[in-house]
C-alpha cells in the first residue's frame, strides 16, 4: 500500500528505513531518498513509526510492549493487590 504518493513510498520502503534505524519522520523521507512534497503522509509515517518503535522506560527498550499496555502485566497485577 503506498503511503506517500507523491514519493510513491510504499509500506515496505517505509518499515525498511524504520528497521534500518529511521526514528523520525525526516529520517523516513532521508532513507527513502525522498523529501516530503504535500505533507499528508506525515501522519500516517509517524504511526508506523509509532507501532514499530519499541516503547522505552527509563532510557531501555521494553521488548513487546505496545502503546498503552503494561509492558509486564503480572507486575501491574502485584502492584494492585
Amino acid at each position: 500500500m503506498y503511503v506517500c504518493i507523491c514519493n510513491a513510498l510504499n509500506t515496505g520502503a517505509v518499515n525498511k528505513a524504520i528497521d534500518d534505524g529511521a526514528s523520525t519522520v525526516a529520517q523516513v523521507y532521508k532513507a527513502c531518498g525522498a523529501a516530503p512534497q504535500c505533507g499528508k503522509c506525515k501522519c500516517a509515517i509517524r504511526e508506523m513509526l509509532d507501532d514499530r518503535t519499541p516503547l522505552k522506560v527509563s532510557g531501555q527498550p521494553v521488548a513487546g510492549a505496545l502503546p498503552g499496555t503494561p509492558a509486564d502485566p503480572l507486575r501491574v497485577a502485584v502492584r494492585a493487590a
